[in-house]
């Protein structure tokens, strides 16, 4: 049986060659038994029911279509393929989930949600040392800057994002982040596959360390304090994920972002449960781990589309 699989990308312009899992899963998913093509989200012409799953990876264009990336979501959901499950998606767009994940216990980089310039300022005056101020919906560190707190850049830079129609996140700014970077670990079906290194992104005062944005990244064996905070954070996504939503079944992908705090105890900063990279580069052999997951979940759903199936009534 082979299984048609659409991954859904974003134009070439925007992707381009910066989709370094590409090729690894081209390769291991081939190997696996299926027919894997690449989609434009926005493409009207896609007939997403072709596919027996279609699996969300590089749409990196949504932040500047985030009404129709949402419509998409709804209408590719609705035939029950799409991966991660679209309601997952939406609510891990908007990053104000930390507030949901500390909630439920997972320690969490502490967060303000600020919706004008007055709570801006209040969350700015609250702390000391350097902050970081970035948008709730963002991607590839866009409109992120890292700031002494009393900066009045850092205002402006709030200002912007709240003149996009966006909310402002003002978090501390690790010290260990700009000397040793985060600590990234991906998992296939709830299970971890690997875990890699990235090294510091913001300089100072705004922009990225050397002026552009380039994660050097290396690979990371996991400690057991880290280990125990990735899988109970994983436990925890499931409860939200299976009382908001009613999904029970593991998330296809999750790719958890840890930071050492100023006391060294460790922190979620982030949950990516969206278009996360996963590093392939720096773990090639997971791209076989995450195929075989693939036409697993494509064996299991609804779509009419595998060749040598008959197609559905």
């Amino acid at each position: 049986m082979i299984y048609r699989v659409a991954f859904a990308t974003g134009p070439t312009d925007v992707v381009g060659s910066d989709d370094t899992d590409r090729p690894y899963h081209e390769a291991a998913c081939t190997g696996a038994g299926m027919e894997l093509s690449y989609q434009v989200w926005s493409d009207p012409d896609v007939e997403w029911d072709r596919y027996d799953l279609v699996v969300v990876r590089s749409t990196w264009d949504y932040l500047d279509h985030q009404d129709q990336f949402r419509a998409w979501l709804g209408r590719v959901g609705a035939l029950g393929t799409l991966e991660n499950a679209a309601p997952v998606i939406d609510w891990n767009l908007d990053k104000r989930y930390l507030i949901d994940l500390a909630a439920t216990g997972v320690p969490v980089i502490p967060t303000a949600v600020c919706e004008d310039d007055e709570s801006v300022a209040m969350a700015l005056g609250g702390l000391f040392g350097e902050v970081v101020v970035k948008p709730a919906t963002s991607a590839g560190s866009r409109l992120t800057g890292r700031f002494a707190a009393s900066s009045p850049e850092a205002g402006v830079l709030a200002s912007l994002i709240l003149a996009e129609g966006n909310s402002v996140l003002v978090q501390p700014a690790v010290a260990s982040v700009a000397l040793v970077g985060e600590v990234s670990t991906v998992l296939f079906a709830g299970q971890i596959s690997h875990s890699v290194r990235k090294g510091p992104l913001l300089a100072l005062g705004g922009g990225h360390v050397g002026g552009v944005y380039t994660e050097q990244l290396t690979p990371e064996p996991l400690t057991r304090v880290r280990q125990a905070l990735v899988e109970s954070t994983v436990m925890a996504v499931a409860r939200l994920v299976s009382d908001r939503f009613g999904i029970t079944e593991p998330l296809l992908y999750a790719r958890i972002d840890v930071v050492t705090m100023d006391d060294g105890t460790e922190a979620v900063l982030e949950v990516e449960l969206a278009e996360p990279a996963f590093f392939l580069p720096i773990a090639p052999e997971a791209a076989e781990r995450f195929a075989a997951e693939v036409v697993r979940r494509a064996a299991l759903r609804p779509g009419p589309a595998s060749i040598g199936r008959s197609r559905t009534p």
